[in-house]
């Protein structure tokens, strides 16, 4: 017989199942509710449940056929359900308000059906036997095999009229608790791989997976390394784990496309999102985004794109009287340190107390980063329960930062006596684990921006040195200490003309004015200066193109490091833009010219072939990124009632700033053309504060002076910001 009833099937009911798909744990506050609730009513869910089953012959149809899996190729489809009853009475439930046993019944619905698969095993195992066939391999719709397997099951078993089963056009049966699988089936009767794996699940929010650790051999140049990855954790997550700094400008939603790894061994699965970013050779030879890797089995990989881990981050403060660092003349009888935690990266400095010398520095990418290139994802990651581990992480960086001066300058650690800290009103609040939730949340409200101080045990959570930690004080929720550091550091409290401080970061932060009054404001320009959200983009790394020349056509790249090319930073990206508005390449309203519109425009190959292009996409960011930098000066400009010609000097701060070539960035209007030779790069402006702070004894009476005499000037719904940004944005000059 080419089929069989399954007869005198059981299902039941496990109460532990049950409340873990209701989410209901025993630490849960209504937990010890929720389970009289269900000892009430499971005799009744038992005595609704209907269990049907059968199991028959089949093969694949051209609908259902794959590479794999050609037309014709042997299967055995298995149909199991426990009727109707069930789930009306939960539908009852709902409508009547009675939410609790509405739930109760769904799941107790749910682990009955999955219950019938472990009941049916007994009777597959003879069905097999009797055909003398064995199950290579289980598929279950729609991961494996398309939706339209139920269907094709339900006609070959012939389920209407033998149960009254019916199925929708969306390949959908009714009774809705009623589950399909297909096994594919081999002349080796000796195997019997019929049960559900989890690992072949892709099912990776299922509160009933079981799934034990896969081991993850990961190969970055000559170095090869092991690490055990758990259930339910994705790939981008381990290797974060591990130490591997990478970019994740999205925070891991599989957008970015920047976590790229190639799987050398191992089965994944291939994901929208991979189809998105790579293109079919490119899925065949293995690449896949790490954020979106769930792995089956052990994998191997190699990972080599974005690697960030010789990031190059700015220390170079407008106070250095030179680079290089300073000979104190001998043992110093204390020492603190500066420290600019920056949404990307992070820069310290050790100064001897007594002489103020700059001893030592250290800077390194913010491990943060791969949960997003910007404040708003490590927002969101921090209300989505991540607080602790993004404290943890900063937590554990400056440690690392500690650790490495002390040992390059040969003093201990308990030495250190004061730590003053810079960064933006994010990365304060990650840092001291503050609640984040009012800061992406209109009217923005943070939970402290005072000047914060305490000690390096209670907030490094250090313990081998009785220093004193300070975190800078903010203005507002998006114009942070390191701000207020930056406008320190350039003397605004002192200065008689006005000047304005442009941080060029992923936020855009600006001020204006002197002595008398300060204006501030911050704009989102995106991580596009960063390399975010560019087709190619990557961050200052070795490789990245950095420079640009167009002529005739012909294209002159230079790299950081003068490394072959790996992809384009914020540089790199303005050059590119100006060069191809100087060839005439784009208009200006920054279309590039039809050979290059689907495409983009070739810079460079990498050194396995690949072509660097700088696409149509990528020239609307550095639009939206420069349309809201010179938007925001414009309108600072405007409420100072001061003429952009009549700003005394222009302070651009930042990495990105420090290697900015002004002229081009004008001339794509990032700035009005009025700066020309008023533009002084000055580095890392909020490291230079934090040293600064340290080196004047009137530090703190100076910068809360700085933060009475700012005003911030919110640009959401400023018309003279709107006007320009819309102008800035769809016209590349001014």
């Amino acid at each position: 017989m080419d089929y069989c009833i399954l007869e005198g099937l059981h299902a039941g009911i496990d109460k532990d199942e049950v409340l873990k798909t209701m989410d209901c744990y025993e630490d849960s506050p209504v937990y010890e509710e929720v389970a009289e609730e269900y000892e009430e009513i499971v005799g009744e869910a038992q005595s609704l449940v209907e269990p049907i089953g059968i199991i028959g012959m089949g093969e694949i149809t051209e609908k259902l056929a794959s590479e794999k899996y050609p037309v014709g190729t042997p299967v055995i489809f298995a149909v199991l359900s426990i009727g109707n009853a069930i789930k009306e009475q939960s539908t009852r439930f709902f409508d009547e308000g009675d939410y609790v046993k509405g739930m109760l019944f769904d799941a107790m619905a749910d682990t009955a059906l999955f219950s019938l698969d472990h009941a049916m095993m007994g009777s597959l195992r003879k069905f097999c036997s009797e055909h003398k066939v064995g199950i290579k391999k289980r598929l279950e719709a729609p991961h494996d095999i398309p939706m339209e397997a139920q269907r094709v099951a339900w006609e070959t078993l012939h389920l209407k009229e033998r149960f009254n089963i019916n199925i929708s056009e969306g390949f959908m049966y009714d009774p809705v608790k009623t589950s399909c699988q297909v096994f594919i089936l081999t002349d080796d009767e000796a195997e019997f791989r019929a049960k559900h794996d989890c690992r072949q699940c892709n099912n990776f929010t299922c509160k009933h997976r079981k799934v034990e650790p896969v081991q993850v051999t990961v190969h970055r140049g000559t170095e090869t390394k092991n690490f055990e990855l758990p259930p339910m954790v994705s790939l981008m997550e381990g290797l974060r784990k591990e130490g591997y700094q990478f970019s994740a400008a999205c925070g891991g939603k599989g957008i970015c496309g920047k976590c790229r790894i190639r799987v050398i061994e191992g089965e994944v699965y291939i994901t929208e999102e991979d189809r998105s970013v790579f293109t079919e050779q490119e899925i065949k030879d293995g690449w896949r985004l790490a954020c979106r890797v769930y792995p089956i089995d052990d994998i191997e990989i190699e990972f080599a794109l974005n690697d960030e881990s010789e990031f190059e981050v700015l220390t170079d403060t407008s106070s250095d009287e030179e680079k290089g660092l300073q000979d104190p003349g001998g043992k110093e009888s204390a020492y603190e340190v500066a420290a600019d935690i920056g949404t990307t990266t992070i820069a310290m400095e050790l100064l001897g107390k007594d002489s103020h010398a700059v001893c030592g520095r250290a800077a390194f990418i913010n491990s943060q980063r791969v949960y997003g290139a910007d404040v708003i994802s490590r927002i969101q990651a921090s209300t989505e329960g991540k607080k602790d581990e993004l404290q943890k992480y900063i937590c554990d960086d400056l440690k690392k930062g500690l650790v490495q001066l002390t040992e390059e300058c040969g003093i201990e650690l308990a030495e250190i006596q004061r730590i003053m800290i810079s960064g933006n009103t994010t990365m304060g609040h990650l840092l001291m684990g503050y609640d984040c939730s009012g800061l992406g949340v209109f009217p923005f409200t943070p939970v402290n921006i005072d000047l914060i101080e305490g000690k390096a045990s209670d907030i490094l959570k250090l313990q081998d040195t009785e220093a004193k930690v300070q975190l800078l004080p903010g203005i507002s929720t998006y114009v942070g200490g390191d701000i207020v550091s930056g406008l320190f550091a350039c003397d605004f409290d002192k200065n008689e003309e006005v000047c304005m401080l442009i941080d060029l970061g992923t936020n855009g932060e600006m001020a204006i004015g002197n002595k008398d009054r300060i204006l501030v404001t911050s704009t989102a320009a995106g991580p596009a200066f960063e390399g975010g959200n560019i087709t190619w983009g990557t961050g200052s790394i070795p490789g990245a193109i950095c420079s640009v020349q167009i002529k005739d056509e012909k294209v002159e790249v230079r790299t950081i490091k003068d490394e072959s090319p790996t992809g384009i930073c914020g540089t790199g990206v303005v050059e590119t833009a100006a060069e191809l508005l100087k060839e005439e390449l784009i208009d200006e309203t920054g279309r590039l010219e039809d050979d290059y519109f689907d495409e983009g425009y070739p810079l460079a190959e990498t050194a396995d072939g690949k072509t660097i292009f700088f696409t149509q996409k990528d020239m609307r960011e550095i639009q939206l990124a420069k349309a809201a930098i010179c938007a925001g000066a414009e309108t600072l400009a405007h409420h100072y009632g001061i003429d952009r010609e009549d700003i005394s000097k222009i302070y651009v701060a930042g990495g990105f700033g420090y290697k900015l070539d002004t002229d081009k960035a004008i001339a794509i209007g990032m700035f009005p053309e009025e700066f020309q030779g008023h533009i002084e790069a000055v580095g890392n402006s909020s490291l230079a504060g934090a040293e600064k702070y340290l080196r004047d004894p009137d530090g703190e009476a100076r910068v809360r002076r700085i933060v009475e005499l700012s005003e911030e000037i919110s640009l959401s719904t400023d018309k003279v910001f709107n006007d320009a940004y819309t102008v800035s944005y769809t016209h590349l000059t001014l």
